[in-house]
């Protein structure tokens, strides 16, 4: 990514609630379940459609995807479960993501307790991911101490929706 694709920020939380202003209040919004409540709560609140994907033993809590949605939440790590996806599962939602039109709604902030090898840290490590994520991530788990208000939004340059540029936009 290049520099002008990352933004500071007062954390993740924020920006989560935030980048839905660059979004139609009826684009419809799937989270995959369990997942951390502000996905939910914040689309609820603004009216949108919200698709729910359950996750659970019988997919190791990597459900893969199903039903199009205008936005797609993948935390990976996730919160609760822990589970991350790796590289080529992610393709998978990158590749759906193309073919639908959607924005995927990468939530990294738990990127720095991954171990493995073939889990990636960014969603941009995945081709095709810059024409379709939008990567959010908290420096407080990295710094040790969750609360801290620092985070950063990578919005590409090549992520355009409806004849805009979400860079430009955000």
């Amino acid at each position: 990514v290049e520099e002008d694709e990352i933004f500071v920020s007062s954390g993740a939380c924020d920006d989560l609630g935030d980048i839905l202003e660059l979004f139609d209040k009826d684009n419809s919004v799937l989270v995959i379940e369990p997942a951390y409540p502000e996905y939910v709560d914040t689309n609820i609140l603004c009216g949108r459609k919200v698709i729910h994907l359950a996750s659970g033993e019988e997919n190791g809590f990597l459900p893969m995807p199903e039903t199009p949605a205008d936005i797609i939440y993948i935390c990976s790590p996730n919160n609760p479960t822990g589970a991350a996806y790796n590289r080529e599962q992610l393709k998978v939602w990158v590749d759906f993501a193309n073919k639908h039109g959607s924005v995927i709604l990468f939530d990294a902030a738990y990127e720095i307790f991954i171990e493995g090898e073939d889990i990636p840290h960014s969603i941009f490590e995945i081709e095709g991911a810059k024409s379709c994520a939008i990567e959010i991530c908290s420096l407080s788990k990295t710094a040790g101490f969750t609360g801290t208000r620092l985070g950063y939004t990578t919005v590409p340059k090549e992520l355009i929706r409806e004849g805009m540029n979400l860079n430009e936009m955000w």
